[in-house]
């Protein structure tokens, strides 16, 4: 059955909007109810406007015009139409001509401007799609790869696209060290992933704001050349950092190894990763070091903390 509209108009809108209106809409398959095509001499008007008309109407189309605020019939019909929204669910369209004040009952209610009441194509195809239920907006596309990455980890106070920034630098650091990384390798990687440039500078500036990143910054927004920090890549290591220093302590103090390039040749790790526990350690207190040019790490003293640390 196709859907039923009652439309409550003032009599002085019928020829110049409510029966063009109308037959505009029985045109789009809609079954528009209109007192002077449903009624005949000796109708009852109660039973037909009330009965028939709202009774049955999924949607109500209320003119509003200069001419039907004064008419009590379009109260009387306002008022049925409102009972019926809220015992269920008939939709309410007030239509607004020429500008006119919208009664205080339909005021929190989104009403069709016509200011010109023989130019409603607009307002005639809005209101085709509410009674339809058809939505005009686009259709939603994916998602950014960075969003659903299965090997992106979930970093709480970090939103996705700062969690991708953060693990490109972190890549860079396990694959060159402590290095910097330039604006146009990041970039180019970001926007591999659907964040554009802008987004890629609000994250370097939320990611060194909690201690993350470190940025070279010259003139101009960004984005800046920029490395990991040893917070950041904490981070990134999450639980795995632990195994990590443990493995390295055990290195010192088992294979008397205290260099950082033949701990990571020992263990099969990245010299960048074996510095990164070394200076963990070195933060407790548990050795002391030496840094060389060659990014190598000597550990030249290792205090007994250490033994009792990685026993317990």
């Amino acid at each position: 059955m196709p859907p039923k509209i009652f439309v409550s108009h003032a009599s002085e809108d019928k020829a110049r909007f409510v029966i063009p209106f109308a037959t505009a809409l029985r045109g789009r398959g809609i079954d528009a109810w209109v007192d002077q095509w449903e009624m005949l001499p000796g109708d009852s008007l109660v039973d037909k406007i009330f009965e028939e008309g709202l009774k049955e109407a999924a949607a109500v189309v209320i003119v509003v015009s200069s001419s039907s605020v004064a008419k009590p019939w379009v109260h009387e019909e306002l008022n049925a139409s409102v009972v019926a929204r809220i015992s269920r669910g008939t939709k309410i369209i007030p239509i607004v001509l020429e500008g006119c004040e919208v009664p205080e009952a339909l005021r929190s209610t989104v009403w069709e401007n016509v200011p010109d009441p023989s130019n409603f194509d607009a307002c005639l195809s809005r209101v085709v799609d509410a009674v339809f239920g058809h939505a005009s907006k686009p259709p939603l596309g994916s998602p950014p790869a960075y969003v659903s990455s299965p090997t992106l980890p979930a970093i709480k106070g970090l939103t996705s696209a700062d969690v991708a920034v953060l693990s490109f630098l972190y890549e860079s650091f396990v694959q060159r060290g402590a290095q910097l990384v330039s604006p146009a390798s990041l970039v180019a990687a970001m926007k591999a992933h659907g964040i554009d440039e802008a987004t890629v500078v609000d994250s370097l500036g939320v990611l060194e704001h909690q201690g993350c990143v470190e940025m070279f910054k010259t003139l101009g927004r960004g984005p800046h050349s920029s490395l990991i920090k040893p917070g950041g890549v904490s981070i990134m290591l999450g639980a795995k950092q632990e195994e990590l220093v443990s493995k390295v302590g055990l290195c010192l103090l088992n294979q008397e190894l205290h260099e950082s390039d033949s701990i990571a040749d020992a263990l099969g790790l990245p010299l960048s990763l074996v510095n990164h526990a070394i200076g963990r350690l070195e933060s407790l207190g548990h050795v002391r070091v030496s840094k060389m040019i060659s990014e190598t790490v000597v550990v030249h003293t290792i205090n007994p903390t250490l033994r009792r640390a990685l026993s317990s």
